[in-house]
């Protein structure tokens, strides 16, 4: 199997400052292309901060144009990126969103199909799952509270994922319970589990930070400490995981 390196991206976010949130994306993969990193994955609304009521107003599509600088700096550093924003879908509410751009150029969406209590006030939910290949691994796409349902993790299990990639929004309160169902998925699976959550960003809520990514074992790979802005990093070695951090 090719050498295969993936990393959560705990960045800050800005409350609703798309230039700043896209700067410290565009700088996260160019330190993750330096460091040989082939799939980057950022917090949940990673553009616009979990910010729920900024939805309707910040709703982009895949394809706007603010967004073509993170996809040709993809490109060029060799990193296929997954990162959070509302998509804009025709219906009446926005979706919550993962935008994917591959290495290649490729362009794919993801929507939250299991939505948080507040958040179907200001969403809609999605219906189909996102997978797609890098390096020889299948990476299944998620967001927080899907992973609040087992049933979720199957659909990717069945669809022959080796990671299942979450960009979460936790706070103190919340993730006391999805860290360790996130961990339980791995060992259930026999996967890897990648979890980028806020670092210090500036909005509503208090991130916690914590980014994490666990081993098929369901035993930590890689940690950040707390809301540091950082890259969490696994990679493959002779069919093992090893950990580290980088620092943005």
């Amino acid at each position: 199997m090719p050498e295969f390196r993936i990393a959560a991206a705990q960045v800050a976010s800005k409350r609703g400052d798309l230039d700043t949130n896209l700067a410290a994306h565009a700088a996260a993969i160019s330190v993750a292309g330096a460091h040989g990193i082939s799939v980057l994955v950022f917090p949940e609304l990673s553009l616009t901060g979990y910010e729920p009521d900024l939805a309707e107003s910040m709703a982009m599509s895949p394809n706007d144009p603010r967004l073509q600088p993170l996809r040709s700096t993809a490109m060029q550093r060799n990193v296929s990126i997954l990162f959070g924003l509302p998509l804009s879908n025709g219906a009446m509410k926005p979706s919550l969103g993962v935008v994917l751009f591959e290495a290649s150029g490729a362009i794919s969406t993801y929507a939250k199909m299991h939505l948080g209590a507040q958040e179907h006030e200001f969403f809609a939910p999605g219906a189909a799952p996102l997978v797609f290949a890098a390096s020889g691994h299948v990476i299944g796409t998620a967001i927080c509270a899907d992973s609040s349902q087992a049933s979720h993790a199957q659909l990717y299990a069945n669809k022959g994922a080796t990671v299942y990639a979450a960009g979460v929004f936790l706070n103190a309160a919340w993730y006391p319970a999805d860290a360790p169902r996130l961990a339980a998925f791995a060992l259930q699976h026999q996967w890897l589990v990648v979890m980028a959550n806020h670092a210090a960003s500036v909005g509503t809520l208090v991130s916690v930070g914590d980014s994490a990514i666990w081993g098929p074992d369901g035993k930590p790979v890689a940690q950040a400490r707390g809301t540091q802005s950082c890259l969490v990093v696994a990679e493959s070695v002779e069919s093992a995981w090893r950990g580290q951090l980088v620092a943005l």
